[in-house]
């Protein structure tokens, strides 16, 4: 089928569409986009609203259309069909401790929901831990940065709170132990009793044997 041939079939519809008033400019608008639609296979449309399926280079409409509150064009092709599957729900349950959990999930992080009575907190705040450790992600600011924008916009509005990178590391440990003796000296201060005159009589008595020894020098 040629383009004129595809341009004759739809013109008639577009001709439906618009009012009797309609420019013979509109008129053409129209039916050349009807034909460009009509070359479009319809199962495509059921792929487009798939964030599995739907086509790379329509990924940032289709984040638009279901409402992603944070994006980036930097975000691997996973990452970005997580975000957008999340949206939905995340939305659903906006302002509830769901949907903080489901955004942060969405980002691929190790990440932990600490809440006030867990942690002997100030009433009614929660703090969020991202873990690094062997095999997670290497520490990247912008992308923690992204997260907590995703936390801000799924929290109540009225909830505070704190975020908190933890580094795990990995390493030998050594247990030794020694004897030990401890010697604990008390030193009290000196207490000035008051004036008292005292005095302790006491008599012995004992047998004694003095012995005197003279010694001259032996005459020549």
């Amino acid at each position: 089928m040629t383009i004129e041939t595809e341009i004759a079939a739809v013109a008639p519809i577009a001709d439906a569409m618009l009012p009797a008033n309609a420019t013979p400019l509109e008129k053409a608008i129209l039916t050349a986009e009807l034909a460009r639609l009509a070359t479009v296979d319809p199962r495509v449309i059921a792929t487009i609203w798939n964030p599995a399926t739907c086509p790379v280079v329509l990924l940032p409409w289709l984040a638009q259309a279901v409402s992603v509150d944070v994006w980036s064009d930097g975000w691997s092709e996973s990452q970005k069909r997580a975000v957008i599957a999340a949206s939905p729900i995340v939305h659903r349950l906006k302002g509830t401790l769901g949907a903080v959990k489901r955004s942060l999930a969405a980002f691929s992080l190790d990440t932990n929901v600490v809440e006030w009575w867990e942690d002997d907190a100030r009433r009614g705040t929660f703090r969020v831990e991202i873990n690094y450790h062997d095999g997670s992600p290497i520490f990247d600011p912008i992308l923690q940065g992204q997260a907590i924008t995703a936390v801000r916009s799924a929290k109540p509005k009225t909830r505070v709170f704190t975020t908190r990178a933890v580094l795990g590391a990995r390493g030998p440990l050594y247990v030794g132990g020694y004897a030990r003796t401890q010697l604990l000296a008390v030193a009290h201060p000196f207490v000035f009793d008051a004036t008292v005159l005292r005095a302790t009589t006491s008599m012995a008595a004992t047998a004694a044997t003095f012995t005197s020894a003279t010694a001259h020098p032996r005459a020549p």
